[in-house]
């Protein structure tokens, strides 16, 4: 080795162990069968609009392929298979822009995770630097599912290639093209039933179209099984980045110090009161109140990838260094939980003055879920094992996410925007309850909601929305493959609000 390659070998330490992606095991006819019923399911799914039953059977369709390829020897990443349907049916039940993309999202991470496990691995013991490693070797992948499928022609046989038997069949071709051209267009001639079996399609456009859905399944599921089939993903083998104690207790140091400054503030404020706000920062006491709510997220997220790229690069073996890192962590921690406190009050007080909206109730929901997170954070700090396993807080923090997501789903959240500002709004004089928003940005999902709400409503506002109601369809459409138990149901409210009246 020469002098530059030993000076420089810990700059290439992190890329030693790198696993060989060309490592994979040819696909079989189970493999064929999978990827071709995902193929016509998610044709099926995107001519339906995904949003339906069709976009559910797609994810059934593709976890138990996957399953029955006998292509996921572990069983640890079973469950996770089994999980994804849950959010595949979710497409059936909602028709909200604020969760559909969600579900979607939800459903092809559970399935890409448990492809990367398909043959090691724990799903309840997994790190940061590991899902970002596991998710660029998806990429890598997925980008190559077209060669997985293709592999069996180049498949060698009792040590010679099949290369030669490939270009043959492309020789014979080529030189039986312009024969069966010949034959084919003199025959087509002289029958016309003969004719019709070759009748090229008008529209073509739709024939394109549903080449490009089927390709679209098919590398999909592709890329899932090729991830199934190849050598299992490990991070690589390094040390620990030269982060020295120093350098982690100033900026843990700097961090609680800022963080300290901004609670005092809030609590001078609190103290202070109106006159003190407008004194010192020009704004009413209500329009203080109410900013700042995305920064102080922000805020929270950038604090929570401190403390975990501090946490993963700081040398700990030392007992006194590592208390310290505890204390100033902890520390950081409990101001980070005042902050998201601080955040989800200001909402609070901004939907009290204006309402509730998907916006403002989704953006709790991820606040809430943040909260958590530094709380699971807080107690990971300390080192304890959770049913054994040190490595547990991304797993739990993914958890309470999909949970989170699932209930919501349950709870239907535009029923409960419609809920809460009728229930704040609806006798509280003209101009107060926002009815345009609901009729116009709100989905199916609202309209039962909306419906049930018409007597509670004044007049004026009840006409407006029984109107709005009224321009939509009532009667089902799309056929079977289409069918949401959403829509379904905000046809019969609005049959019972718009006829039966």
């Amino acid at each position: 080795m020469t002098t530059f390659d030993r000076d420089h070998a810990e700059l290439r330490l992190p890329l030693e162990g790198w696993v060989d992606v060309s490592d994979v095991t040819p696909p079989d006819r189970r493999v064929w069968v999978a990827v071709g019923a995902a193929a016509v399911g998610t044709d099926l799914a995107l001519r339906s609009g995904v949003k339906g039953l069709a976009g559910a059977l797609l994810v059934a369709i593709v976890a138990g392929g996957a399953l029955a390829s006998r292509r996921i020897p572990n069983t640890k990443a079973w469950p996770l298979f089994l999980a994804a349907p849950l959010f595949g049916a979710c497409l059936m039940f909602r028709s909200s822009p604020w969760l559909l993309p969600l579900d979607v999202l939800a459903a092809a991470g559970v399935l890409v995770l448990g492809a990367t496990l398909s043959r090691k691995g724990d799903p309840l013991e997994l790190t940061v630097p590991g899902l970002l490693g596991r998710g660029l070797h998806a990429l890598v992948h997925g980008t190559l599912a077209p060669a997985f499928l293709l592999s069996p022609l180049m498949r060698r046989r009792g040590g010679k290639s099949s290369t030669l038997q490939t270009n043959g069949v492309l020789r014979g071709a080529l030189l039986a093209a312009p024969i069966v051209a010949i034959v084919g267009l003199l025959l087509t001639s002289a029958d016309a039933v003969f004719a019709s079996f070759f009748r090229v399609p008008t529209d073509m456009g739709d024939v394109a179209m549903h080449a490009v859905m089927l390709a679209i399944g098919a590398w999909g599921a592709a890329g899932l099984l090729r991830i199934a089939s190849a050598t299992p993903f490990e991070m690589p083998v390094r040390r620990r980045w030269p982060l020295g104690h120093v350098e982690a207790t100033t900026v843990l140091v700097a961090l609680v110090a800022v963080f300290a400054a901004f609670v005092a503030s809030q609590l001078v404020a609190a103290v202070g009161g109106a006159s003190y706000v407008q004194r010192t920062a020009g704004l009413s006491y209500a329009a203080y109140a109410r900013s700042g709510f995305f920064q102080l997220l922000g805020v929270a997220a950038i604090s929570l990838a401190v403390l975990l790229a501090v946490r993963a690069t700081v040398d700990l073996s030392d007992e006194a260094r590592r208390r310290r890192f505890l204390v100033l962590t902890e520390a950081a921690v409990v101001l980070t939980l005042v902050i998201v406190a601080v955040a989800v009050r200001r909402l609070f007080l901004y939907e009290q003055a204006y309402g509730l909206t998907m916006l403002r109730l989704c953006s709790l929901l991820v606040a809430v879920w943040i909260g958590a997170v530094f709380v699971l954070l807080g107690v990971a700090l300390t080192g304890v094992r959770v049913l054994g396993r040190r490595n547990w807080l991304a797993p739990a923090a993914i958890a309470l996410a999909l949970a989170g997501l699932l209930a919501t789903n349950a709870a239907n959240p535009e029923r409960i925007v419609v809920e809460r500002n009728v229930d704040r709004f609806a006798g509280a004089g003209p101009d107060k309850l926002d009815v345009d928003y609901l009729t116009d940005q709100l989905t199916d999902d609202a309209v039962p909601a909306l419906v049930d709400a018409l007597p509670r409503l004044r007049p004026e506002d009840a006409a407006h929305v029984r109107q709005a109601l009224c321009f939509g369809p009532l009667a089902a459409t799309g056929g079977l493959w289409a069918y949401n138990a959403s829509e379904d149901a905000a046809v019969e409210a609005r049959l019972q609000a718009c006829v039966t009246r």
